[in-house]
């Protein structure tokens, strides 16, 4: 067995749910059979200054690797995290570096131990202080070794505060401005509309009825991905057209999907939220323009992913500049056929916990059948989800797309007076 020390530091995106992911990742390990955490440090940001604060933490890790096969394993982890090595001491992801290994020394041309900066830097030497005062490092003692530090390098570090009764408290709140604040994580949202605008008449009635309901953002597709050529594709240039008069006239805030770069610009123009569809989840160009632009980015999940796959791709948006990602779970395809997807709600703690971003639920594509929407909204909403999106349509048997999944506008009323007593009760 090997004892091994681990020094880990994010600032970039969320960066409790980073160092989160990456401990789990260690925890998770086969290979490792025990970890022992130091509290978590923000300190400022060393060598290269002009970058947000760091959070630091390190690890105790019993383990069966050696070295090199545990050099291998951080390098993993931070690739999976996305990791990327533009700048010496920029802003990461995360970074895992090993300070000890057993009492050896080991210099190699890709592995040095002890780690040879470690007695200059405080957010390495405070939180081993808090696995061990007793360590020895190239004959030094840890806590002589901290206390020979400058007092300005000291006082760059402070204790993490973590709020212990909310365990979402990193999560994002992200708002969208119109006629009234819309904020994604901390209000239930419901986003509601058609699937696909077919007509100015049928969009504006739909819109008109489902604000006059209480829903907060409207929904409606211009390009639509279809799997069948042969199907209703989206009225395209002249939907966005029509998405953006009946935005001005009802004043509410509106999404709808971006399915080619080529159309980035008209999207934009057009809606306060893009929307990347579950076949785009790892359409990585595309995620990467949606990344460098300022409106929120609605992730839906893809059809056969991953939650770790789902991450890597907001993680695409997010080192971009953008983090207003709001995650959208649409259910995932599995061997049962009764409904069209499978709805994993399971995944809406695991995205707020891994990450901190807002969590939307879509029962419609989720189930496929009208009848299941309302039971999984209320479902989604009592698993902590913030917020749902549904799509409704003035007489769903005539609708050019997903009419079986749509609920009319007497099913939209019902579901919208008990949502109203689900968020009373909730609150």
């Amino acid at each position: 067995m090997n004892k091994v020390y681990l020094s880990l530091g994010t600032n970039m995106g969320n960066r409790l749910g980073y160092l989160n992911r990456a401990c789990g990742m260690i925890e998770d390990s086969v290979y490792v059979f025990s970890v022992k955490k130091s509290k978590i440090y923000e300190t400022k940001a060393w060598g290269y200054t002009e970058q947000p604060d760091f959070l630091n933490i390190c690890l105790e890790v019993d383990t069966s690797f050696d070295p090199h096969e545990m050099l291998k394993f951080c390098q993993n982890i931070e690739t999976r995290l996305n990791r990327k090595r533009i700048i010496k001491w920029g802003p990461r992801t995360i970074d895992v570096d090993i300070l000890l290994y057993n009492n050896e020394v080991i210099d190699t041309e890709d592995l040095k131990v002890p780690h040879p900066l470690m007695k200059e830097r405080a957010f390495v030497l405070r939180p081993l202080l808090d696995l061990s005062k007793e360590l020895d490092i190239n004959g030094e003692n840890v806590l002589e070794a901290f206390n020979r530090l400058p007092d300005e390098e000291k006082r760059n570090i402070e204790e993490f505060e973590i709020d212990e009764n909310n365990p979402f408290s990193q999560q994002k709140k992200i708002i969208v401005n119109r006629e009234k604040g819309v904020e994604f994580g901390k209000d239930n949202i419901v986003i509601a509309g058609p699937c696909a605008i077919e007509s100015y008449e049928q969009f504006l009635k739909t819109a008109e009825f489902v604000k006059s309901q209480g829903a907060d953002i409207l929904r409606g597709g211009a390009y639509k991905p279809r799997t069948s050529s042969f199907s209703f594709n989206g009225l395209k240039e002249e939907g966005l057209e029509i998405l953006k008069e009946v935005r001005k006239k009802t004043k509410m805030p509106v999404i709808t999907e971006l399915m080619d770069i080529r159309d980035l610009e008209k999207v934009y123009d057009s809606t306060d939220i893009i929307q990347i569809g579950s076949r785009n989840m790892q359409n990585f160009p595309l995620l990467s323009e949606a990344g460098k632009q300022d409106k929120p980015v609605m992730l839906k999940r893809g059809l056969a992913a991953t939650i770790n796959e789902w991450i890597c791709s907001a993680e695409y948006i997010a080192v971009e500049g953008n983090e207003k990602i709001i995650m959208c779970e649409r259910g995932i395809r599995t061997y049962d056929d009764y409904t069209r997807n499978t709805l994993d709600l399971a995944a809406v703690p695991i995205i707020k916990k891994e990450t901190g971003l807002p969590v939307i639920v879509d029962p419609s594509h989720g189930t496929g059948i009208r009848e299941l929407v309302a039971p999984m909204s209320y479902a989604a909403l009592a698993c902590g989800a913030d917020g749902i999106m549904v799509e409704v349509h003035p007489n769903p048997d005539e609708a050019l797309s997903d009419g079986e999944q749509s609920l009319d506008f007497d099913n939209f009323e019902e579901l919208m007076e008990k949502i109203k007593k689900i968020i009373k009760i909730y609150k």
